[in-house]
């Protein structure tokens, strides 16, 4: 898998993190409950996160999220 293709994975799992935490805050600030469907999905968030970083993990995450061509 390419560095670049690596890196958009990342960019993509953080912004898909952000977006769940927000709608789980504005769910619960509302006074509804979170179906099993939410946390489901947060698993299969975290679970990508983890594999990313496991893949990578000679690497430090400020190298990662760099946008100097390293070759």
């Amino acid at each position: 898998m390419g560095d670049n293709l690596k890196k958009w994975m990342l960019y993509v799992d953080i912004i898909l993190l952000s977006a769940w935490f927000g709608y789980g805050g504005k769910t619960i600030y509302n006074g509804d409950t979170l179906s099993t469907g939410y946390i489901a999905i947060g698993l299969l968030i975290s679970a990508g996160i983890i594999t990313f970083f496991y893949i990578k993990k000679e690497e430090s995450l400020l190298s990662i999220m760099s946008l100097d061509e390293e070759e």
